[in-house]
């Protein structure tokens, strides 16, 4: 299984989401290119969750570009733009307008102090098309 580290453990405190913004490889016509993929990860104690970044009422973020995703208590994952709540570990919504549904989850692995995801194909910049600068460190001897 191929994981992609997002970020650390510390970099989420507990009771609390992050978003971040991948570039998910989709196929158009053709030739895989990247889109933008934005999705959130969420700690409750030692356990980290993983959704896409859409609310399910009408597919807007949830944080409404604040990076602002949680209630005042902590407690919840919350969609700025109608004050839909969310488990912080499921992704169930049982508050709001989509009552009764979910955040779409994306599968996430602890490895080695990292946040991982699994399971999805992302899309990775070769880098052939950058002017090579050369080493960034010389050594040398006297």
């Amino acid at each position: 299984m191929e994981l992609f580290a997002v970020c650390s453990t510390f970099e989420i405190e507990d009771h609390s989401a992050r978003g971040f913004v991948l570039q998910k490889a989709v196929e158009k016509d053709g030739q895989k290119v990247g889109e933008p993929w934005p999705i959130v990860i969420s700690r409750k104690g030692r356990n980290y969750y993983g959704f896409e970044n859409s609310c399910p009422h009408q597919g807007k973020q949830l944080d409404a570009g604040l990076e602002d995703f949680m209630d005042e208590a902590g407690n919840f994952i919350v969609c700025r733009h109608h004050g839909a709540q969310f488990d912080l570990d499921s992704g169930a919504c049982f508050s709001g307008p989509c009552q009764g549904q979910n955040l779409k989850t994306i599968q996430i692995v602890v490895d080695d102090g990292d946040v991982c995801i699994a399971g999805v194909e992302l899309f990775e910049e070769d880098g052939l098309d950058l002017e090579d600068e050369g080493p960034g460190v010389m050594i040398t001897s006297d």
